[in-house]
């Protein structure tokens, strides 16, 4: 699959990722006089195209926050019969050397932490790390990716001069990770967040387990859905405000889980040949 990307900032390019957007959320897309603005006025647009077709893009403007300026990536959107196939990584990919191109040297973001593949790509592959959580972010949000649940967010920096995290390939014995979270089998063959009571003074990583596929779980069991969208609130903000960030994601094959994994602030996950531990 021959897969060009370029930076979009034309009316005519934008336009169509407008309609790329409305098929990918099910709901109106941003105006065209703000997507231009922002591709005109120190934004980063970049459209992934495939025989000519936009099949996926990243939308990003500048940010400032603490006397820091940065780049804010707001929205990465695939084509439904373009996913899993790499596009996201590249795409982001790509942002980051445009970025550096132009004087960024951060890119920050939100996600819904219950989506792994948006939390597997952003921590493990990418690197970037969890420092901030917004409950209810957006407020309500009728859209086909959002509706039904409160709009949580996990807020993520990738700072662009630190080498990035490889993608974790270990298993949890080694690097001594203890869970805090886990996933526990209904009769329905759901999964149930099931936090644990432990002493984390002297652990050196936690895990904590979400559904690799919350949206069916949501689809089937929205009362369940929003178990988890509590449970891992209540987590992830307790660690965010004890010095805990999420700074990687880790699954075994045949898992219906994915784990985030959990450091102090201001440590850094050990590299051992080439893997993390």
């Amino acid at each position: 699959m021959p897969l060009s990307l370029q930076i979009i900032e034309t009316i005519e390019q934008l336009n169509e990722m407008a309609e790329l957007e409305a098929d990918v959320w099910g709901t109106a897309p941003i105006p065209l006089h703000q997507t231009l603005t922002v591709a005109k006025n120190g934004g980063v647009v970049i459209g992934a195209y495939v025989d000519g077709k936009l099949v996926g893009f990243v939308y990003s403007f500048p940010g400032f926050r603490n006397g820091e300026m940065y780049l804010c990536s707001h929205m990465i959107g695939i084509d439904a019969s373009f996913r899993d196939r790499g596009i996201g990584y590249r795409l982001k990919m790509k942002q980051a050397e445009e970025a550096r191109r132009r004087g960024y040297r951060v890119i920050r973001w939100t996600y819904d932490p219950l989506q792994s593949r948006n939390g597997y790509l952003n921590l493990a592959k990418l690197g970037a790390v969890g420092v901030e959580y917004i409950e209810n972010c957006y407020g309500e949000m009728d859209d086909a990716l959002n509706g039904r649940l409160p709009s949580d967010r996990l807020i993520v920096e990738w700072r662009l001069d630190e080498r990035p995290a490889s993608e974790w390939n270990g298993s949890q014995a080694e690097f001594q990770g203890v869970s805090v979270l886990e996933a526990e089998e209904t009769v329905g063959g759901l999964l149930r967040p099931v936090p644990r009571d432990i002493d984390e003074t002297a652990a050196p990583l936690l895990l904590a387990a979400v559904p690799l596929d919350f949206p069916q779980l949501k689809e089937r069991d929205p009362a369940l859905a929003l178990e988890w969208r509590l449970a891992t609130r209540a987590l992830f903000q307790r660690l965010l405000a004890e010095g805990w960030v999420a700074a990687g994601a880790w699954r075994r094959p045949g898992e219906a889980v994915l784990h985030y994994i959990w450091r102090r602030r201001g440590e850094r996950l050990q590299q051992e040949g080439g893997k993390e531990r």
